[in-house]
């Protein structure tokens, strides 16, 4: 088994992920446009700006991210005359950037909901704050993953275009 794929090859991935994510952020926009969802009234106070900030971090990340390491990715061939990538860090890179990507908008978007659903309810601020407490550690386990995944395909492009 070879420790090297064609850098095209996993370009390809990362622009079918970015289709998916595409999708997936579609659906996440459906719930805004139903008045009776609350989601809304939700968003314009904390904890709702969670879900804000969720939806835009997956637009950023698991979106045109996944895009912007697809034209990368890409680029490298003609560019920098490398054909071929380091297999491991590829495979790793685009894995942990799309697990974490899900998983930091999930819990964020728990958070929002649950914690702007609390606060419409007529729990305190501090209520809301004890009630959300328990995912913010995970959501921090996963905005790590993200940014570990990214520091990974950063040093595998610097390494590919390093090989001989």
């Amino acid at each position: 088994m070879s420790n090297l794929i064609e850098a095209r090859t996993i370009s390809k991935y990362f622009l079918i992920l970015a289709l998916i994510n595409t999708i997936a952020a579609i659906f996440f926009t459906l719930p805004i446009l139903i008045p009776t969802s609350g989601i809304p009234l939700i968003v314009g106070v904390f904890p709702g700006t969670w879900l804000l900030i969720a939806y835009l971090l997956f637009l950023i990340v698991g979106v045109i991210g996944m895009l912007a390491w697809s034209l990368v990715y890409n680029l490298i061939e003609s560019i920098f005359q490398k054909k071929n990538t380091i297999k491991k860090l590829a495979i790793i890179h685009l894995v942990f950037v799309e697990l974490a990507i899900y998983g930091c908008a999930s819990t964020m978007s728990f958070i929002g909901w649950q914690g702007g659903q609390a606060l419409r309810q007529g729990l305190s601020i501090a209520s809301v704050g004890f009630l959300i407490e328990p995912y913010v550690l995970p959501t921090g386990v996963f905005v790590s993953l993200v940014l570990l995944g990214q520091l990974i395909g950063v040093y595998n492009i610097f390494s590919t275009i390093r090989m001989k």
